[in-house]
Order: structure tokens, then sequence, then C-alpha cells
């Protein structure tokens, strides 16, 4: 009676050898059997676990919303959201509330190539609108022209405070202090900034047609078109991605409508998939299998044939590397062209089909068992269909972590501190006035100390540049970048929680269709006497959450000082913690399952998942794993259904809806989000399966340690299931014959 790891006892007498499967090892000390323990694991009055762990976590909700508190204190979202003249005003807000839009005084000042680094360095003016006429305040004033006439036209481009100071002052001294631009050209708005618009629109516009005469500017120099030109995108070049991103936004304005039509429709068929494979699970699993199989031959073989004609083409643009490719906003076309593209894809598609063609052929009896399983978690989730719903309590509960990381990172963000920078015209007296001798152009300046510069020479001015960031704020960042990790992980690990006593409590019950009626709201409950042992999952996860992302910060900051050592080192530690992570979330699922079933601490429970894993280790790793890519392949036909349609829409190869698709920037910009979203969709209804399958497995083998069928100790598992037991008993007596028979 004192026999360890006894598999299947009967009347004391020694098990034959067939008898043992691939889970045992009688010199295993990865703990004792659940044999001689009570017949069901259930606990019915429940404590709470890990108390000190929750507390912890409250803690941490306080410090988090104590470093919003900060943020809210010292930073200012406008800041970020809104351009900022030159005395640090934001445009649209306070005292510039009428004033929405910036406007730059002379735009050939933005050809020094310091200005990615420093900003543009002439003066910014918070403007009412933007400049609708091309006018030249200087040229009229040295045609002597009316200067009442020429204030007026120019007053709302001026960065004064009062009429009266307008009017104090002639058209002159307002130039040459830079009160008022010397020209302006009739403009439009970017990102709240105002560019000429007969530069960016018209590309009939001659490269060399003068737009500000030499007669008429300042500096004495011609301003042509193409002048011009330069300095707006040299400006506007850390927009470049703006760019893009404004050209995505716009062809999603387009077809939002088309794209929330797909995800309602990929909704409807996860929904239809998986009522179907309450039915007939089997055959919905071999479908998804033939789908994926037959899909990846067939992309296989598109790729080869695109391939073949790129690899016979005489043009010489297909023989380029892809780092060759210029970045432009045809990039995904002009990678699509290379030989190297398509050479890649077929490779990487050969060897996907390669390692599904070998586990269908070598695993295809794991397959039946978990096909097997797979159809007790449909039984359980169609006894329970509210389960499918509840994936949007933790999702919602997530956007709502999520958002709150925003606003605490746009106010930190915005905390920072202003930076001034001197701009000192060159070749004037102002290079050598004592004022102004400590600076040169370019240097950092304040307001105040600069002032003496400025009243001794009309022409510097001590300009706004950016927000430097706040060096005290920095480590606050980090906390809140860890609040996201845990709050995320924290509700992930509730919602896993849930489900897991959810179809635990499925399972345990004797009679399948005397299962209690409101078992979610149930499970939702017990689930809170421990969050104290969600709080400890999640706490670790985050931890290393934390480090890989602080691994890959540093990493960033090292790049250029890297050596091929460490660079190595480097890839070594984030391989290690990647795969740490996905063994903690997979050591954490199964805690989650024995502490639902059990209400044990994490670390009780842990042991407790830890040794069932180790006594039944070849079966978790072949047959849960089969189980999950299973699952993962019934995700994947409904993305590739998602995908393909959605790629004949926009390809316009349906002519009775051809006149309704609008024209793209991007072709594969809604196909992308139509994908992602399809994806997501289909893993919130294949993830409470996946949850169902896991937790059943593990109450089986807890089930075949704690029972043996007979009178005395009946199993709680389902006939079918007992038909999975027969199917595991006859593969392990066959390989054992095998085994044997190979002996000499």
């Amino acid at each position: 009676m004192g026999r360890k790891h006894k598999t299947y006892p009967s009347e004391g007498l020694e098990p034959s050898p067939l008898q043992f499967d691939d889970r045992y090892d009688p010199d295993s000390d990865h703990g004792e059997s659940f044999y001689f323990a009570q017949q069901g694991p259930l606990v019915k009055r429940r404590s709470c676990t890990d108390v000190l762990c929750f507390l912890i976590f409250l803690a941490f909700i306080g410090g988090w919303v104590f470093v919003a508190y900060l943020g809210w204190r010292d930073g200012n979202i406008s800041r970020v959201v809104y351009p900022t003249d030159s005395q640090g005003n934001i445009c649209g807000q306070g005292s510039m509330r009428n004033r929405p839009f910036l406007l730059l005084f002379d735009l050939t000042q933005c050809l020094n190539p310091a200005v990615l680094i420093s900003g543009c360095l002439t003066p910014h003016v918070c403007v009412p609108q933007c400049p609708d006429l091309t006018f030249f305040p200087y040229g009229e004033n040295l045609l002597r022209k009316d200067d009442d006439r020429i204030k007026k036209i120019m007053a709302p481009y001026c960065n004064v405070n009062s009429v009266q100071e307008l009017e104090e002052q002639t058209v002159s001294e307002l130039i040459e202090k830079k009160i008022c631009p010397p020209w302006f050209l009739k403009s439009s708005s970017v990102f709240g900034r105002c560019f000429p618009a007969t530069i960016t629109n018209n590309t009939s516009t001659p490269e060399d047609k003068v737009i500000v005469p030499a007669s008429k500017s300042p500096t004495n120099e011609t301003v042509n078109s193409n002048t011009l030109d330069k300095a707006v995108l040299r400006l506007t070049a850390y927009l470049n991605i703006r760019e893009v991103g404004e050209r995505v936004f716009s062809d999603l304005a387009e077809t939002w409508w088309m794209i929330g039509l797909s995800m309602i429709g990929a909704c409807i068929l996860s929904f239809i998939w998986i009522v179907l494979m309450r039915f007939l699970a089997g055959l919905m699993v071999w479908l998804s299998i033939c789908v994926i199989f037959f899909g990846t031959g067939g992309l296989l073989g598109y790729c080869g044939y695109r391939l073949h004609e790129v690899w016979v083409s005489p043009d010489q643009e297909t023989m380029k590397n892809i780092l060759e490719v210029n970045i432009t906003p045809y990039y995904l076309e002009d990678v699509l062209k290379l030989r190297d593209t398509w050479l890649a894809f077929t490779i990487i598609l050969g060897i996907i089909f390669l390692i599904i063609l070998c586990i269908f052929i070598f695993l295809r009896q794991r397959i039946l068992i978990a096909i097997a399983l797979i159809e007790q978690g449909s039984k359980a989730v169609g006894q329970m269909f509210s389960s499918l719903f509840f994936p949007i309590i933790p999702f919602l509960l997530q956007l709502i972590v999520s958002g709150w990381f925003l606003i605490v990172a746009m106010y930190l963000a915005s905390s920072g501190e202003s930076e001034y920078r001197a701009s000192i015209p060159n070749g004037t007296v102002c290079e050598t006035s004592p004022g102004c001798s400590p600076y040169k152009s370019n240097d950092t300046c304040t307001v105040e100390e600069f002032s003496s510069c400025m009243e001794e020479c009309a022409g510097a001015t001590c300009n706004f540049s950016r927000y430097i960031k706040n060096k005290d704020f920095s480590w606050l960042q980090v906390v809140n970048v860890f609040g996201l990790y845990w709050g995320i992980f924290f509700f992930s690990a509730y919602g896993e929680m849930v489900l897991a006593g959810v179809f635990s409590q499925w399972y345990w019950t004797k009679k399948k269709q005397d299962v209690e009626a409101f078992l979610l709201p149930k499970s939702m409950w017990n689930a809170l006497y421990h969050v104290g042992t969600i709080a400890f999952g999640s706490l670790l996860l985050a931890i290393i959450r934390l480090i890989r992302t602080i691994l890959e910060y540093v990493e960033k900051k090292c790049k250029y000082f890297n050596n091929d050592f460490t660079k190595c080192l480097m890839c070594m530690c984030k391989c290690c913690l990647w795969c740490l992570e996905k063994f903690m979330r997979f050591l954490n699922r199964n805690i989650y399952i024995m502490c639902a079933m059990k209400s044990t601490n994490f670390c009780k429970s842990g042991k407790d998942a830890f040794d069932l894993i180790m006594r039944n280790l070849v079966r978790v790793v072949v047959l849960d794993s089969v189980c999950d890519f299973l699952l993962f392949l019934g995700k994947m036909v409904i993305v590739l259904a998602s995908g393909v349609l959605s790629y004949l829409t926009f390809g316009r190869y349906f002519p009775e809806i051809q006149d309704k698709i609008p024209n793209l920037h991007y072709f594969f910009t809604p196909i992308v989000f139509i994908v992602v979203g399809s994806y997501l969709i289909a893993s919130a209804f294949f993830g409470v399966y996946s949850m169902a399958v896991d937790t059943l497995f593990l109450c089986f083998l807890e089930d075949l340690e704690r029972n043996d069928g007979s009178l005395e100790k009946p199993y709680f598992m389902s006939k079918s299931l007992k038909n999975i037991l027969g199917k595991m008993e006859k593969t392990a007596a066959e390989r054992n014959i095998r085994m044997v028979s190979t002996k000499p």
C-alpha cells in the first residue's frame, strides 16, 4: 500500500509492463501520486490565498496613482499635442486659444542640417489662421508703400501683445526686431503648422520660379521655389513617418466601414465555427488541418511561380538587395519586385509545409487523441456557453489599464523643461556686441539672460526650441511601464482563473447534466478569493517583461559600441528571458488551474502542478502541444478566410462591387487591419477552448492518479475520455512491444 506512482492498482498485484505508459517513472521523485488522496479535489469552502501579495499589489496601485498625480501636477498634454511658439506659448491654448496655428517667419533658415536636432532657428508665432495670400512687407516697405496698409495685412502674423505696440513702431522696425515676418506665402495647415500651399500642391511650378525677389528680402537673396521646397522638406524630415501615417489614416477613413463589417464577419465566422465544434469537433479539426495544409501548399506554389517570373525577368531592379530599396510611400511595392523577397517567401513556406507534413505523419495517433480531448472541451464549452463571452470582461479591464498608462505617459512626457536657443544673424554687429559675445548662434539660452543681447542687437532672438526630459521624472516612466505590464498580466490571469474554475467544476461533477446553471458568476466570485495568487503570478511575469524591456533599451543605447561578443551576449540574454517568460506563462496557467480546484496558495499550487506535470511529462509535452497546435490551426483558418476575402475585395476581383471600392494610397492598409483584427477576435473565442482543454487535461491526469475505475474509486471522466484512456493504453502498449522486440 505504500508503493509510489502506482498507475492502475489491481488487488495489490504488480502491474504488467504494458500497464505503464509514458506518464510514469517508478524511479521518479516528483512527489506522491494522488491515488491515496480523497476522491475529488474540489474545495467547497474557500479561503483567501497569498494575501500579502494582494496587499503589495494594492500598495503599488497607490504608488501608481501618486506617479500620475506628479505627472498631472507638472505636465501639460497640450505641449505634446499642439505646436509651440518662440516664447514657449502653446498655440490654441491659454492666452493663445484664438491662435491655433504656428507660422515660421523665414523658412530658408531651415536649410541648416541642425534643424533635425535643434529645430528651425527662425521666430515662430501663433496665428489665428494660416496666410491666405502671398505678401512681402519688407519689399513693400522699400517701395515706400502705405505703412498702415502693410501693418493691417501683416498684423495677424506678428508677435505683439497689443495693437498699440504695433502702431508705435514702423514696418522696418517691426521686421528688424523680428516681431513681424519679412514675407509670408499662401499656406495650408499641416499638423497645426503653416506650410506654403503653392509649393506642396502645384507640381507644375518650375524649380527656378522666383518666390521672394532679392529686393524684397531682408537678406538681399532671391528665394525661389527650389530653395523654399528644400527648406520645407528639411523642416518636415522628422514628419515623414507622420506623412505615411496620414496616408494610412486617410485609407482607414475611406474604408473604416468595410473594416468594421469585416470584423463583424470575423466574429460571426468564429462564433459559427465554435458552435459547429460543439457538435462536429472532429470534422472541424480535420477541416482546419486540410485547409491549412492545402492553403500552405497553394501559397508555396504561388510564391514559386512569382519567384520564377522574377528570376527570368531582365529588369535589373529585381537584383537589388532589400537594404538598397529607398524608403518611399511605395516601399512595399518595390520590395515585392525583388528576387530575394520571393526567394525568402518560398524558403519559409517550404519549411512550414515540410514541418506540417512531418507532424501529420509522425503524430497522427496523438492527433486522434488530441481531437478526442478537444471534443470534450467542446462539450464543456457548449454546456456553459456563456463562457465564450466572458473574455470580453478582462479585455475591457486591460483596455482601461492601457488607457491609464497612455494618459500617465503623456503627462510625464510633457513635464519636461523648455529649451531655448539663440539666433544671431551672421555678419552683423551682433557678433561683436558685449551682450551677445558669450553666445553663438544655436547656443542654449534663457530669455532673461539673453535680454541684454536683444537690446543691443535687434536681430538677435532667444527662441523656444523644444521640451527636454526632466531627469527627475525618468524613473517615473519606469514605474508607469511596470504598472502597464502588471495590470495587463493581472487581468489576463484573472480571466484564466475564472475559466479554470468553470471547467474544473464541470469535470469533477459526476453527472455532467447536473452542473450548476450559474457556474460562471460563481467562479468569478471564487476567483476574488485568489486575487493574491493572481497578483503573485502576474508580478513574476511583469518583472521578467520589465527586464526584457530594459535590456532592449540598453541594447539600443549601446548599439554603436557593440562588438560581436556583446551582440552575441545580448542575443543570448534576450533568448533566455523569452524562454523564461514562456515557461512562466505555462506554469502560471497550470497553477491557476490547481488554485481554482483546491483553493491553495501560489507555491502549493505550483508544487502540485509541477509534480503532476513531471510525472506525466511526455504526455503533457506531446498531447497538450498537439491540442494547442490544432486550435491554432482553427484560428488560422478564420484569419486566412478573412485575409483572402479582403484581398479579393480590395483587389477589385469582384466586378459587382468594384465601383464601391475607393482608391487607396496603400493597397494593403485595410487588409492588414482586417487580418490582425480577425486574429485577435479568433484568439478571444479559441482562447476559451484552449483554457477548457488545458483544464480538462490537468483534471484528467489527476483523475487517473486518484481513481482506478473500480466501483470503490470510479473515474470522474466521461465515457469519451475513458475511450481516450483506452487509446493511450493501446498506444503505450504498442510502443512497449516495439521496444521489447528491438532489444537483443
